[in-house]
């Protein structure tokens, strides 16, 4: 399903945008904050993206591209993790940043994930997101998207395998 806001289009991901993917997952400033070094070869963001296909096809993940017009900026996606509830991520492109692009992405796609399946939605009863606590900007699209923050753990070991705080945001229906 594609999806508007005032300045974007959100269409379903397609093995072709794994360039402008690419794009963004090289760029160390996208990555500051990830579970991985910013990637160094188009081949990882093709089988990144065919992965994400593949999920897509067995119903346990929506992923969308950002267009600006008609050029690829990021990526958004709700993961499902549970009976009625997934996980919200998003990544844009470091120049389209400050913006507020972020957070009426984030907006549309949990409005989607959280409207009635008879108006278009999924149905969902929750939504989840997590981010580094010291990740400000994420804590402010994910508030301005209207999540509330429920808890920050200190001292995680996080994916990459180092350790630190992550804040975990909730948005119900």
């Amino acid at each position: 399903m594609i999806l508007l806001t005032e300045r974007l289009t959100l269409r379903p991901q397609q093995q072709a945008d794994s360039t402008a993917l690419f794009a963004i997952l090289s760029d160390p400033r996208a990555m500051r904050f990830w579970s991985r070094p910013a990637l160094t070869r188009l081949a990882v963001a093709d089988e990144i993206v065919r992965e994400q296909q593949a999920a897509m096809a067995r119903g346990l993940c929506r992923y969308w591209t950002v267009l600006e017009g008609t050029d690829a900026i990021g990526s958004v996606d709700l993961s499902l993790i549970a009976d009625g509830s997934a996980e919200l991520g998003f990544l844009l492109r470091p120049d389209r940043w400050g913006l507020g692009l972020a957070s009426e992405v984030a907006g549309a796609v949990a409005a989607h994930g959280l409207g009635p399946p008879g108006a278009g939605g999924m149905g969902l009863d929750r939504l989840a997101a997590a981010t580094r606590a010291e990740n400000r900007a994420a804590a402010r699209v994910l508030v301005k998207a209207g999540f509330t923050l429920v808890e920050t753990r200190a001292d995680l070991t996080l994916p990459d395998g180092t350790r630190g705080a992550c804040a975990f945001y909730l948005r119900r229906r």
